[in-house]
């Protein structure tokens, strides 16, 4: 027999019939509502197993009640989706129903064929249901003699009357969470499904295995005594349940993945996407990002990501995974996450999960783009937020700039020429650090295309600078690179939007609002040229960089620092306003650069 054993590891019991009647208990508004996401309202029912789908031969007296349990903490909650039996002691007849959302069940029968009238809750219904060695939970009420046809018996609020009854019945409200957070398009768990399969969830596990866990040959989920107090640890082996179920039984390999497995630890691609899903099945059936484990600790997925202390990187890694999906899923914290700026729902994820069988996260990424999902840069970068890179490109936009943190790894962008005229990419560090720039023409970023690079010393700007007058527009790849220092830095792509023109007596003032900005203006050769910055508190401390290239060579086109035909630097100490006189070599157009 092959099992997924799913023994949760946090980063830092009852019998089949519960024994006699249920404790009847007053049904009461003192029960904990259902949160505000768990919508009830277009969720098809689960429907009753089909050996119980019996139809009344008449119906004329009703069977009213309420049914409930109460948690690990004490607090009560209405059981819905629960089966109720209306059944009788001297004939078998028996007609089911489930209980709604409230808790509540009305059952109509018709009461010549109810002389001995008792009810009998069952922890079933056709997509799930809760059972240990000697059958499924049930709970049934004391009998009642001869209904009188046309009435209506109340047989109260009834709740388990211990502890294992409890638990049981709060298993199965997990169920129930997971049934009505499951995007539906039919009756099914799956979707492509024509014959339901049922999740039976074993409890308690009477087994020898020390854990909990999803058996897939058996389609069984095991839970050990203590779980159902836990109810994120059931959702989670319930994902598990859901994946083979969705995958047809073709349930990846568990080779590889360690016993127990810490999520915070790399294992193999296959084992931290299976368990990573079965985690953020869990969250997002209980819209948190933070994990409650059995033994009173907890684990927020949601938090900074490179760098993290303790938490290996990349797509081997189960907590990695789980952050990904979140991130994809959750709306983008402005806060926290530099590289997270996409949401989007569920039903997404859930929707790949169903077409595709996939062993790893890469494989169900690869799947996502084939069934139209967004896997762009802006997807990308929920993932590499997780430290998980797909090729991720951080997109520049031109005159918006950008402050990460120190470039460890590499930090790799992209941007788009789109006018015919000088642009920049430019760097700066915040604090003493030194990081260089190159810039690639591929997107993989190979070393036959790097177009220009520019790596100044000490705390100096780096940058390069593309004039698209001569190249075709078009899309650049700049990388940012640690040399010394980590420390955040300031990056901004900009273009130029106006042509200076020129007399050879002239002095221009160029607006510094922007840290980085460049404009086009046409030189003649052999006639000299003074540039100047006018002098304002903004461009006090600016340095004024002329850039020029050669028609006849294209590798002139993109250039760094080091190209300038001219430039004059700021005075680091007095600043005042910057000049450049010079006279060009060739006729053309050249770029007036500064960065403040």
């Amino acid at each position: 027999m092959v099992a997924v054993l799913c023994a949760l590891v946090s980063p830092a019991v009852g019998r089949a019939d519960s024994g006699g009647g249920p404790a009847a208990v007053a049904a009461s508004s003192a029960a904990a509502k259902r949160p505000a996401w768990q919508v009830t309202s277009g969720v098809p029912s689960p429907g009753l197993p089909a050996q119980q789908r019996v139809a009344p031969l008449a119906c004329d007296t009703h069977a009213v009640g309420n049914w409930s349990y109460t948690d690990q903490a004490g607090v009560r909650h209405n059981g819905m989706n629960i089966q109720v039996q209306v059944r009788d002691h001297l004939t078998g007849a028996l007609i089911a129903g489930l209980t709604n959302s409230a808790g509540n069940f009305d059952i109509c029968f018709g009461a010549a064929q109810f002389t001995q009238l008792y009810t009998t809750v069952k922890a079933a219904n056709a997509a799930w249901q809760v059972q240990n060695s000697t059958g499924v939970y049930n709970w049934s009420s004391p009998i009642r003699a001869n209904p009188v046809p046309g009435s209506t018996v109340n047989f109260g609020g009834a709740a388990p009357g211990d502890t294992a009854g409890n638990r049981a019945a709060h298993a199965f409200d997990v169920g129930n969470d997971a049934w009505l957070g499951v995007p539906h398009s039919g009756s099914c768990w799956d979707p492509k499904d024509t014959t339901c399969r049922q999740v039976q969830i074993d409890w308690p596990d009477v087994r020898t295995n020390a854990m909990d866990e999803y058996d897939q040959a058996a389609n069984i989920v095991h839970l050990l005594t203590p779980t159902p107090d836990a109810p994120m640890e059931v959702m989670h082996e319930i994902g598990h349940a859901l994946m083979d179920d969705l995958y047809n039984d073709a349930f990846p390999s568990t080779a590889g993945c360690p016993i127990p497995h810490p999520p915070n630890a790399a294992s193999t691609t296959v084992c931290a996407w299976i368990e990573g899903w079965a985690t953020f099945f869990s969250l997002a059936m209980n819209h948190t990002s933070v994990f409650l484990f059995g033994n009173g600790t907890s684990a927020d997925y949601e938090f900074p990501s490179w760098g993290t202390n303790g938490v290996a990187n990349g797509d081997v890694t189960e907590t990695r995974v789980i952050g990904a999906l979140l991130d994809l899923t959750d709306l983008p914290s402005t806060t926290t996450e530099f590289w997270d700026r996409h949401t989007e729902p569920v039903r997404n994820v859930f929707a790949t999960l169903t077409h595709h069988v996939d062993n790893t996260f890469a494989s169900f990424w690869s799947s996502r783009g084939a069934d139209g999902f967004d896997v762009s840069d802006s997807s990308l970068g929920s993932l590499y937020q997780n430290t998980i890179d797909y090729q991720y490109r951080n997109p520049l936009l031109d005159g918006v700039g950008q402050s990460p943190t120190a470039p460890t790894p590499v930090h790799n962008f992209g941007f788009n020429t789109a006018v015919h005229s000088w642009s920049v990419v430019a760097l700066r560090p915040l604090a003493p650090a030194d990081y260089d720039l190159k810039v690639y023409d591929d997107r993989a970023q190979t070393s036959p295309n790097l177009l220009a690079r520019s790596d100044f010393f000490n705390q100096a700007v780096d940058f390069v600078a593309i004039d698209s007058n001569l190249r075709p527009v078009g899309d650049y790849y700049p990388q940012v690179v640690q040399f010394a220092g980590a420390v955040s830095y300031y990056v901004e792509y900009a273009s130029g939007f106006q042509t200076l023109q020129p007399a050879s007596s002239n002095t221009f003032h160029l607006d510094d609002s922007q840290p980085a900005a460049v404009q086009d203006t046409d030189l003649t050769a052999g006639v000299p040229v003074t540039i100047s910055l006018t002098e304002a508190s903004v461009i006090s401390t600016a340095s004024l960089f002329i850039m020029g290239d050669d028609p006849s060579t294209p590798s002139t086109f993109v250039q760094g620092r080091g190209s300038a035909v001219a430039f004059k630097a700021a005075d680091p100490i007095f600043g005042g306003p910057v000049s450049v006189t010079f006279t060009p070599t060739r006729t053309g157009r050249y770029g007036v650069l500064v960065w403040g």
